[in-house]
Order: structure tokens, then C-alpha cells, then sequence
């Protein structure tokens, strides 16, 4: 399967699945997610085909003023956008294990979901002499003022899940939401086939939280990709915002204006939850295997989500590991210090996830974090 996203220089695959798909995780290509900046656009992905040589976070970001404080650990500043969902959760256990590992003094903020809270915790963060800070951003264009002030500062910055539209980051690590959403898109043609002999099909798209990169990237992924399919219908495409009761409301409007729907996928699995209690309230589920089941696909792995796959509720999830690619965030600021290369961008691989293998090995090998995370 080849993917055209330009974010990746190169792949390697973690692992095999069965009746899976991962991902592959990889340093990616080019600069990273705040030398884009100039695009004015929230997407990861460049619209060129060419990719540049991966940047290096030795060469290319400025050093540090002090890797580590005199007589003590050093000190990383972390925020994150929210505690209000579950794969945040994951997140914040992933930065404080790793944390730990690497011997940090760790200094935390929750912006509970205000983009100008999340600025002003960042920059009080670096008042208190952070070596290096973590910015989980709730919007990509909102977080600039912080990033560019520890740039001022000299305090590299690495974003986690969610990328900077502006200032110097010296690394991003995320999953390949495009290529997420391009995952989604082909599930979906594929199960329409298995239905109808060929793709075709009525297709419901909720997309996640505008402004945030992961929602901008899978829904490019998504739309580019349906979009091969001319006898695919995408009837309603609406903001879910990675968030149940908007999803629940948004989804509910759209099965009272369409009789036929086939698929729905999720930005991620709150807009599944939300989608799949909308179908159940309007008396149009109809268990799997039945022609008027409504396929839903969503992201993250949520326990609710595994749950509902297990229940015959959703189809599929596109699972990520907060917690592993937290940790690897946090690994990154170690080899920081050491004058070690970090990638500019790195990709975490996600696992298509559904009932065929659910409880194989393959699927635990590769984590099913969201039993490891207590909300």
C-alpha cells in the first residue's frame, strides 16, 4: 500500500497483523510541523511530492541554555490540552513513566480545553527555568505564541499528538493521521464491495476538533481517499469535535435527513460512541451481518470503543498508543541532551482493530493502551 503523504521519508514496520493494518512509524521527511507554517494550513502534509532530507534536531535547533540545572535533574515542562478524554489520559501516563525512566523533574498543566489557557500555562511553565517543554496544543495556530517564545528562549520544544503551525519545533511526534484517514476510507470501499459486489454506498463523515492537526490530517486522508470512488456517497460531513454529545447530536440530525446510510466514520472514537447511541436511539441498528447495518469505523482504541467492537456495536477502530508514543517523546528530550540526532517528525504506527482480531496476539503485542489507562 503506498502512501502519499510527503511528511514520511521513509517506513518500517512494527510487527504484522492479522486482519490488521499498521502504520508505519518512521522520522519523517522535511521540516518539521512549524517550518510549515507559511502554508496556512493545520495539515502535517505538504502538497509536494518531493521530500527534502530529514531534519535533525542537533544541527537545526538551537541549544539548549542548560541541559541539565546545577546540582539537579532537568526539568521538562509538559501541557496538555485536556484530561476530559481518555487517550489524553494515555497521554499524561506516558510523559510521567517516562519521566521517571529518564530521571526528569516533570512539571505539568492542564489546559482543559482553552487554547489562551494552554499559551499562558506554557509560558509560566518556561518562567520556572524548564530545560526543554512538551506542548500537546489544542489548536495549531493558537499555540504559536508559546513555541515562539521558549524559541526566544532558547528552550527546545517538542509537540506531542498535535503539531505547531508556527516557531521552531525541534521534534513532533504524532501517528500519520493522513494516512489514518486514508485507512479508513479504503475499510470502508472495502466493506461496501463485500455488500454490494462493488463500491458503492451512502457515507456519513464526522469530523474531529477543527483546528487541531490530527482532525485536519485524517479528514484529508479520509475525503482524498473516498474521493476515488466516484459511487461513493459522502451524504453529511460535520464536526463531531471529538466529543460524544456533539457527535451524538450531529449524527442524529443526519439519520433523520437520510433514509440510507452504509458507513460512518468517526475522526475518533467519542465521535463513534456518539454516532453509534444516535443509530441506537432512532431504532436503526441492525447487528453485523445484517444488509441495513450501519458500518461505523472510528480512531484511538478507546475502551468504550473496544467494548462496542466486542458488542457488535462498531466495526472497527484505528487504534493508536498514547502512552508508547509519549514515552517516545520523552526519549527524544534525553537524546536532546546527550547532542544526540532527533527526527524533526516522527510517526507512531496505529492497528486497524475489529472483531476477526481483537483478542489476537498480534493486537496485544502492539498495546491495547486503554486498558492500562484509568479516567
Amino acid at each position: 500500500m503506498a502512501w502519499s503523504s510527503a511528511r514520511f521519508d521513509s517506513w518500517g514496520m512494527i510487527g504484522k497483523s492479522t486482519g490488521a493494518l499498521l502504520l508505519c512509524a518512521a522520522a519523517l521527511a522535511g521540516c518539521s510541523k512549524s517550518d510549515n507554517a507559511s502554508s496556512g494550513s493545520s495539515s502535517a502534509a505538504s502538497s509536494s511530492d518531493a521530500a527534502s532530507a530529514p531534519a535533525s534536531a542537533a544541527a537545526s535547533a538551537p541549544a539548549a541554555t542548560a541541559a541539565t540545572p546545577a546540582g539537579g535533574k532537568p526539568k521538562v515542562g509538559f501541557s496538555i490540552a485536556t484530561l476530559n478524554n481518555a487517550f489524553f489520559v494515555g497521554l499524561k501516563a506516558g510523559v510521567e513513566r517516562e519521566a521517571k525512566e529518564q530521571n526528569f523533574d516533570l512539571v505539568q498543566t492542564n489546559a482543559n480545553g482553552d487554547a489562551q489557557q494552554q499559551v499562558n500555562d506554557a509560558i509560566n511553565l518556561l518562567s520556572q527555568g524548564v530545560t526543554a517543554l512538551v506542548l500537546n496544543p489544542i489548536d495549531s495556530k493558537a499555540i504559536i505564541p508559546a513555541v515562539e517564545k521558549a524559541n526566544q528562549m532558547n528552550i527546545p520544544v517538542f509537540t506531542l499528538d498535535r503539531g505547531s503551525d508556527g516557531g521552531k519545533v525541534t521534534s513532533f511526534v504524532a501517528s500519520d493521521n493522513v494516512a489514518l484517514g486514508q485507512t479508513a476510507a479504503k475499510w470502508i470501499a472495502e466493506q461496501l464491495k463485500k455488500r454490494y459486489g462493488s463500491e458503492k454506498g451512502n457515507v456519513v463523515d464526522l469530523i474531529g476538533l477543527v483546528g487541531t492537526t490530527a482532525a485536519t490530517d485524517r479528514e484529508k486522508g479520509f475525503s482524498d481517499e473516498i474521493a476515488k470512488y466516484p459511487n461513493i456517497k459522502v451524504v453529511a460531513r460535520q464536526e463531531g469535535a471529538f466529543d460524544q454529545e456533539k457527535s451524538l447530536n450531529a449524527m442524529t440530525s443526519i439519520l433523520q435527513k437520510y433514509p440510507q446510510i452504509d458507513a460512518v466514520f468517526g475522526a475518533n472514537d467519542d465521535n463513534t460512541v456518539g454516532a453509534e447511541k444516535a443509530i441506537d436511539n432512532s431504532g436503526r441498528y441492525k447487528p453485523l451481518g445484517d444488509k441495513d447495518h450501519i458500518m461505523v469505523i472510528g480512531a484511538d482504541g478507546t475502551a468504550q470503543a473496544l467494548s462496542a467492537i466486542r458488542a457488535g456495536k462498531q466495526d472497527a477502530t484505528i487504534s493508536q498508543n498514547p502512552i508508547r508514543m509519549a514515552a517516545k517523546s520523552l526519549q527524544f528530550i534525553a537524546d536532546y541532551n546527550a547532542k544526540k540526532d532527533v527526527p524533526a517528525n516522527y510517526a507512531w504506527p496505529t492497528m486497524l482493530i475489529d472483531k476477526s482480531n481483537i483478542d489476537s496476539d498480534e493486537v496485544k503485542k502492539y498495546g491495547l493502551w486503554s486498558e492500562e489507562v484509568k479516567q
